[in-house]
């Protein structure tokens, strides 16, 4: 049978060569198990000690690189920990050892090295290396074969190479780990319950967001991917919890952006016997302290700006702040008609549909004529009900409800809290405007939840409760504008 040839540039095929002469030596490249005594950042933190005593040890890792210099070829070996020099030297593991090494092992390879510990005239920590496994054959090469990793496509679809080749990437994971930690610390502490509730929901509720839709065939019924875990919280704080909160993953179909994804991961958690002022200084104790713990202060760069999260939080009200941006009290009008109106009279330029709902429209002046000058940690309070169907009317003002966003960087919403709403009577009401507004076009309106409306009748105490996006914190924390850059595998388009 003719050989084929290979073409040298085609190093998918090199390697499949390389895999089956590994195989036809009787060595199994993808063994089961392999030994390990230490990690290496471990080996090198008792580097002396162990080169003292002279100790093999077996470590096991990713071949980084290779440089040969005729009977000694160093080598460079990396675990999740650090990385380590290696000395492959034909005189320490023979003639056959060393040329196997040669043509067989490639860069991207991982093995299992057992050695001693020495420094090299040049001062370098390494091993010496006395015998070496084959533990796993790679067959494409890593992105330094190539100069790196640059393109952000690239980087996004196949962030595992991403992770290699660019280490402050894997430093921006490592920080969202340690945001995470915190948070469950912190509110563990204070004597809350973490608890599960539904991601596939018969109602898509708890937030004013167009679902996700699939279909259960057993069941034969339309079920929802959760926009948010608000509703089974509060059921729980019914049941007789007070303190309660789920690092949740939510669902929203809509569109993304540097701030948007539509799977993201937020903490949401309800506070029995408290209300929406509480909320508001206890977060700013939070954002102190754990921006404080990340980072090592409570200041921070983020897309150009210093962002100082030490409180005092400026409290900016909601329709004031549009007033002052465009001269519209939008207190004045109680139909979307009406506002829609007033915004063409003073022709103020937005696109705006005329299946808008009010809330709709009051929330569309805010993200763009104010929402876009706020920088410093500023809480917006005194939000429309219009916006608002699951929040407490204030009783000085019932045209407004008890909410504040926590908002800055330019207009990163990064917290939503409510004096929730515990009226059953109300909240019927609120439900039926909200089913007027998605008949009238409003995709994002909330549906009428009736068993969530039964459950308000057997009690729900006065309670606070508050939403969070980790991935947007990550984002700020981390200086990463992008919200792609904090979730290890963002959602793409395919490419074809």
């Amino acid at each position: 049978m003719e050989e084929k040839t290979i073409n040298p540039s085609d190093e998918y095929a090199i390697r499949l060569k390389r895999l089956e002469e590994i195989r036809a030596l009787g060595m199994d490249p993808y063994p089961a198990r392999c030994k390990r005594t230490h990690e290496v950042e471990k080996a090198l933190e008792n580097f002396e000690d162990l080169e003292s005593k002279n100790k093999e040890i077996v470590l096991v890792g990713r071949i980084r690189s290779v440089r040969g210099h005729g009977n000694l070829t160093f080598s460079q070996l990396q675990d999740e920990s650090s990385s380590i020099q290696l000395a492959i030297s034909k005189k320490e593991i023979g003639v056959e050892e060393y040329k196997n090494f040669a043509n067989l092992i490639d860069v991207g390879d991982f093995l299992e090295v057992h050695g001693t510990c020495f420094i090299t005239h040049k001062g370098e920590k390494s091993i010496m290396v006395k015998k070496y496994v084959l533990i796993s054959k790679t067959l494409l090469p890593l992105p330094e074969k190539f100069h790196g990793l640059k393109d952000i496509d690239t980087r996004y679809r196949k962030r595992y190479l991403d992770l290699l080749a660019n280490e402050e990437v894997k430093q921006t994971f490592i920080v969202r780990s340690k945001i995470i930690n915190f948070i469950r610390d912190y509110f563990n502490k204070e004597g809350f319950l973490e608890v599960d509730t539904p991601t596939l929901q018969s109602i898509a509720g708890g937030a004013i967001a167009k679902p996700f839709i699939t279909h259960h065939n057993a069941l034969d019924i339309d079920l929802f991917l959760r926009v948010a875990p608000e509703l089974y919280l509060k059921r729980l704080i019914i049941g007789g919890f007070e303190k309660v909160y789920e690092i949740a993953r939510c669902f929203r179909n809509e569109g993304i952006d540097n701030t948007h994804n539509p799977e993201f991961t937020q903490i949401e958690f309800y506070w029995a016997y408290k209300d929406y002022e509480f909320l508001m200084e206890y977060m700013q104790t939070f954002m102190e302290k754990m921006v404080k713990t990340i980072k090592g202060d409570t200041k921070i760069m983020f897309n150009g700006n210093e962002i100082d999260f030490k409180g005092p939080y400026k409290k900016i009200d909601f329709s004031g702040s549009i007033l002052d941006a465009i001269g519209i009290d939008i207190d004045k009008f109680d139909t979307a008609y009406e506002l829609r109106q007033e915004v063409k009279d003073k022709k103020i330029k937005i696109d705006m549909a005329d299946s808008w709902s009010l809330g709709k429209l009051q929330d569309e002046l805010y993200k763009q004529f104010v929402r876009p000058n706020l920088i410093q940690p500023a809480y917006l309070i005194n939000h429309p009900v219009a916006l608002s169907p699951l929040a407490k009317q204030m009783k000085d003002n019932p045209k407004h409800v008890e909410r504040f966003q926590l908002v800055l960087a330019g207009g990163i919403e990064l917290m939503n809290a409510f004096s929730e709403l515990n009226d059953p009577i109300d909240q019927e009401v609120r439900f039926g405007s909200q089913v007027k507004d998605k008949k009238g076009g409003d995709e994002e309106a909330h549906d009428f939840d009736n068993d969530f409306i039964e459950s308000l009748k057997h009690g729900l105490p006065p309670t606070a409760g508050l939403g969070m996006g980790i991935d947007r914190l990550t984002s700020i924390l981390t200086d990463n504008p992008n919200i792609k850059d904090v979730l290890l595998f963002p959602l793409m388009k395919p490419k074809d």
